[in-house]
């Protein structure tokens, strides 16, 4: 033990009798020095508390001005980091256990106190206090933690199946406490149908194997949804190798994966474009180039800037296993920029120029509608509008872009396609009885699917309107003004007119 060689000792006792008789025993004690005070009443005491810092008070519960269970209380509530040893008669030995229950470190006999039996009794209170405010500090520096973590910490008792879930656990996985019971079962019932097993299977290999338990799984939150997680933990053994206690952490990374997956069906659409068109004229490959390269461009920059966010989000969660996965993300974006390169020395849309604008926009809805079994209804007013290049290889897109973002994101049976004139504007109309979304998604400007569409219709001096809601599907609007539309090209002999993006 180590108690201090010289011991501050603060006696509250009224009785100069049993002060005496403790003071003699403090005399005969060996193992240290003491200093002793004494107080005859608890104001008085509480006074000496604010004046000098004791090692250990010997407190009757008896004094003229308090009496009983409520002098301890009152002590310890003005000095609650001074241990205690309650001073009882025979008569009251159960209130003794009572302050013991309420914080006192021990209570003694006033007749039966010697030196032995006092100097056991004030080193093992001395060392309990610092024990027990070594915990208390370190339990409260726990719950820090916890609170300020932006992962979830988990922690499971595997001998007794009881698991803590701190609160943004719960909050990453959507669920309130009483929904999410403290038991590994009830966390199994949160992960995706598909992904238990694969769970199960880590788990299993980590306390089993001691492999490393590093995965990502699907878990449904209170709103029905799923959401990606990054869950990473350590087990720890017994002598005999047996696993008995994990602890580990969450990590939402939903973003990142949606932003993976939109690389990857965007690096599948390029090739599906390279495959499907051919037969490129030399003096369209600047142009096709300098469209290629804005279009996607765009949504490039915009998932940058949203894996940057991501990454400035968790940096101080970023291990070198999670630094990879950000720099592997950042490589297939270089990729996909390569790959836009090299489609756009030999991509242009031929059947533009050889058929027009709005037959080539029919071909392209019933191959639409053959790929992705969504029913097209086309509106398109063949000879209406007298659509210039420029304009119109700018709605071909438009129309292209609408309907690919119907088919990855709308969840849509059934699509319109609407062209028509309605003086002094061309209006174009894309909409679908898809899912919708909250009325915030008008003003998301960094939307993947909006960005290009945005800048087509500025190019033409139009604009774009959304009408959308949840489960009213999606309707997308561009105004063109017809005197930008329509303005001739420029011929070969250098006829005024056409407006060049």
């Amino acid at each position: 033990m180590n108690t201090p060689s010289s011991v501050d000792v603060l006696l509250v006792e009224d009785s100069p009798t049993d002060a005496l008789l403790i003071g003699e025993a403090l005399v005969d004690i060996t193992d240290f020095t003491h200093r002793l005070t004494r107080a005859e009443s608890l104001t008085d005491a509480l006074a000496h508390t604010q004046e000098t810092r004791f090692d250990v008070v010997l407190l009757d519960l008896g004094l003229p001005d308090s009496n009983g269970i409520d002098t301890f209380r009152r002590f310890r509530q003005v000095a609650p980091e001074t241990p205690v040893l309650v001073l009882t008669g025979l008569t009251d030995i159960s209130v003794g256990l009572v302050a013991i229950q309420e914080g006192a470190q021990d209570y003694l006999l006033k007749r039966e106190i010697e030196a032995a039996l006092l100097s056991r009794a004030i080193r093992y209170a001395i060392e309990r206090h610092r024990a027990m405010t070594a915990l208390a500090a370190s339990e409260e520096r726990f719950q820090l933690a916890v609170s300020g973590a932006s992962a979830g910490l988990w922690d499971w008792n595997l001998r007794t199946g009881q698991l803590y879930l701190s609160p943004h656990f719960r909050e990453i996985v959507g669920h309130d406490e009483d929904e999410l019971p403290s038991e590994m079962q009830a966390h199994y019932g949160v992960i995706h149908p598909e992904d238990v097993e694969h769970v199960m299977l880590a788990l299993r290999a980590h306390t089993e194997e001691r492999r490393p338990y590093d995965i990502e799984y699907r878990v449904r939150t209170r709103a029905g949804e799923y959401r990606w997680i990054q869950s990473r933990a350590q087990a720890l053994w017994d002598e005999s190798g047996k696993a008995y206690r994990m602890v580990g952490w969450i990590l939402d990374v939903t973003d990142r994966r949606r932003a993976n997956e939109a690389l990857r069906e965007s690096r599948e659409e390029l090739q599906r474009l390279s495959a499907n068109i051919e037969h490129i004229r030399e003096e369209e490959k600047t142009r096709i180039a300098r469209e290629l390269h804005d279009d996607l461009g765009q949504l490039l920059t915009a998932l940058k800037i949203d894996t940057a966010r991501f990454e400035r989000a968790i940096e101080d969660k970023i291990d070198q296993s999670s630094g990879a996965a950000l720099r592997d993300i950042y490589g297939l974006i270089d990729h996909l920029v390569a790959s836009v390169r090299r489609i756009a020395a030999d991509l242009r849309p031929v059947m533009l120029d050889d058929l027009g604008p709005i037959p080539a926009i029919n071909w392209f809805i019933q191959e639409f509608s053959a790929r992705h079994g969504i029913v097209v209804d086309a509106q398109l007013d063949i000879n209406e509008v007298a659509f210039n290049r420029d304009s119109g290889t700018e709605v071909f897109r438009m129309v292209q872009e609408g309907l690919t973002n119907i088919a990855r994101h709308s969840g849509a049976s059934e699509a319109s396609v609407a062209i028509v004139r309605e003086e002094p504007f061309c209006i174009v109309k894309i909409s679908d009885n898809g899912r919708g979304a909250l009325a915030d998604a008008r003003r998301n400007r960094k939307s993947f699917g909006l960005i290009g569409m945005r800048e087509r219709a500025a190019r033409l001096g139009g604009e774009l309107s959304i009408e959308t809601a949840p489960g009213q599907g999606f309707a997308l609007t561009a105004r063109l003004p017809l005197a930008i539309v329509e303005t001739p090209d420029v011929d070969d002999a250098g006829a005024a007119g056409a407006v060049k993006h």
